[in-house]
């Protein structure tokens, strides 16, 4: 008599044994409570609420009489019992109600490994086209693309993808420099002293290797292999893209006579 509910002709139920133990009735003070108010309830177009059946006596052996009930009927019969303690055990009753209810409808799966195994396999093959998509896209270098590929695929299969960061190629020479950090590397300043990044921008597009698209800049074919198109969101809300360039831009703009891409 530990479980206060069980399941009985796919209804969640109680027993009246149950009922007087926990709120201290006498069990056949709970059967007349019960069979009084199946006297007045109509029988027609209701699911029941009571189901009369018996029990064995562990001590005697002799055969007893017993109702199950579901939610409706446990509510309704205790709806009469006071006190500080009642009320414990019918909020008892209605979460053990609930608990039951939420673990037969959530679907009990038993993993299957195979299925695991291909899905991680899919969840791998994925990774990869959305990365070539994305690099294609946002006109970023691979291993960007793929960092950011296997986060949003790992996520959408649940798989943990972790492990095949390793494997992802470092970069050579990763694309970090603004603008203004060329122009401070290559002594590019305006007439006050300051590096320029106007001017820089200027020699990028003079060499091909950029050019305006709406209010941001944007790589041109040849200019795509010296830099990575970052988004960003200024305080002020304003978002775009901007152009981190990779160290060897630096020698490309020391030669003014280099054509870009040769």
């Amino acid at each position: 008599m530990n479980k206060l509910v069980t399941v009985y002709k796919h209804q969640l139920v109680t027993d009246s044994r149950q009922v007087a133990d926990r709120f201290e009735k006498s069990h056949r003070h709970v059967l007349d409570a019960i069979r009084n108010l199946e006297k007045g309830m109509p029988k027609i177009g209701q699911t029941p609420m009571f189901y009369e059946t018996t029990y064995v006596n562990e001590q005697n052996g002799q055969t007893y009489p017993m109702y199950l009930m579901n939610r409706d009927g446990f509510s309704l019969l205790v709806m009469g019992f006071t006190g500080a303690k009642a009320l414990e055990w019918k909020l008892k009753f209605l979460e053990a109600f609930n608990a039951m209810e939420k673990a037969i409808k959530t679907p009990q799966i038993t993993p299957n490994p195979h299925y695991r195994t291909r899905m991680i396999k899919t969840a791998v093959k994925d990774a990869a086209d959305t990365a070539a998509m994305i690099a294609d896209t946002f006109g970023v270098k691979k291993p960007m693309a793929m960092t950011a590929a296997m986060q949003m695929v790992g996520k959408a299969y649940g798989v943990d993808m972790t492990p095949l960061k390793q494997f992802i190629p470092a970069e050579d020479s990763p694309s970090t420099l603004t603008p203004t950090k060329i122009a401070a590397e290559l002594g590019i300043l305006n007439s006050k002293g300051n590096p320029s990044p106007q001017k820089v921008n200027a020699m990028l597009k003079d060499k091909g290797l950029q050019e305006k698209v709406g209010p941001d800049w944007a790589p041109t074919e040849a200019g795509k292999a010296y830099c990575e198109r970052i988004p960003y969101t200024h305080g002020n809300g304003h978002s775009g893209y901007q152009l981190l360039w990779g160290h060897h831009i630096l020698e490309l703009l020391k030669d003014g006579d280099q054509e870009a891409g040769h």
